[in-house]
């Protein structure tokens, strides 16, 4: 043989071998980089709940009322980042709903109250229960986040799948 065609088989051969890594390394990139945005997404959780508690700490134990409230307390820590976008988060990242029966806080079943919830990718989700009769102050509250997919956040335990749901 000559030495061009040993020098095109090396380069042949150079080449099937990156493919081939690539085939099997791109598809646990991928899943990592899905679960990096998942533990970003679920910090920012805790951030926003944190802005929920800090409010509570100023105003005499009261939720706030409505998302503007949560996000100028979020001012005065870090403002999180929007792991799908990459931007900081803004007001329009927060989404509000409403809970009809105070155990629906903590409801994380896939069907139920917070995972029935949907949004755009990476936006927090706040929820509030408002009692009837209470001059309109809430007295729980609700976090969820939605995932890349626009659902809300789910943890898979072994089999188990629940949505990810802070509560206060």
């Amino acid at each position: 043989m000559n030495k061009t065609v040993l020098r095109t088989l090396d380069l042949l051969i150079v080449i099937a071998f990156i493919s081939l890594l690539y085939i099997v390394i791109k598809p646990q990139y991928n899943q990592g980089k899905i679960n990096e945005n998942s533990c970003k997404l679920q910090s920012n959780m805790f951030t926003v709940k944190a802005g929920v508690e800090r409010y509570v700490a100023f105003n005499n134990g009261n939720y706030p009322c409505n998302l503007e409230q949560i996000y100028e307390n979020l001012e005065g820590l870090e403002i999180p980042v929007n792991p799908y976008t990459n931007e900081k988060m803004t007001i329009y990242d927060l989404v509000q709903f409403k809970y009809s029966v105070p155990g629906d806080v903590e409801d994380d079943m896939l069907d139920g109250v917070n995972g029935i919830q949907a949004g755009e990718p990476g936006q927090i989700g706040v929820g509030f229960f408002i009692p009837i009769g209470k001059d309109s102050i809430p007295t729980k509250y609700g976090i969820i986040g939605f995932d890349r997919n626009g659902k809300p956040l789910i943890l898979e335990e072994g089999k188990k799948k629940r949505v990810v749901v802070l509560s206060g």
